[in-house]
């Protein structure tokens, strides 16, 4: 568990807890980078052991087409998890995630599987 760098951050802030996944699967999506359960798992699993307050943050590398490193910081007591990026992405990747990171931590995404619209036409 280390804080991440300031001096390599290009991204930082809080998103509500409950989006974690769902930036993780588009951080990752943007860095050419395969996230999956596995990842999810690990991510998941570690939360837990973090604490922002404390300086306490998981690191996660998404090895894509553009190397992040992902921190994520618990805020005990809240419903926001702290996150934060490091590496050298392009433009456009900063200006995705950014805005992915902006999104997440306005609104509650929903999966699909919890979506209660049906297909125009349909049943």
């Amino acid at each position: 568990m280390t804080a991440p760098d300031p001096g390599t951050v290009f991204d930082d802030g809080w998103i509500f807890e409950a989006n974690l996944r769902p930036f993780c699967e588009s951080v990752a999506e943007f860095a050419g980078y395969e996230f999956d359960d596995s990842d999810w798992q690990a991510v998941e699993t570690a939360l837990s052991m973090t604490d922002v307050e404390r300086s306490d943050w998981y690191d996660y590398p998404l090895s894509g087409r553009v190397p992040l490193t992902l921190f994520v910081a618990a805020d005990p007591g809240s419903c926001v998890v702290f996150v934060s990026l490091s590496g050298e992405p392009d433009d456009r990747t900063k200006a995705q995630i950014e805005a992915a990171r902006h999104i997440f931590c306005w609104w509650e995404v929903a999966s699909r599987d919890h979506m209660a619209c049906r297909p125009a036409g349909g049943s």
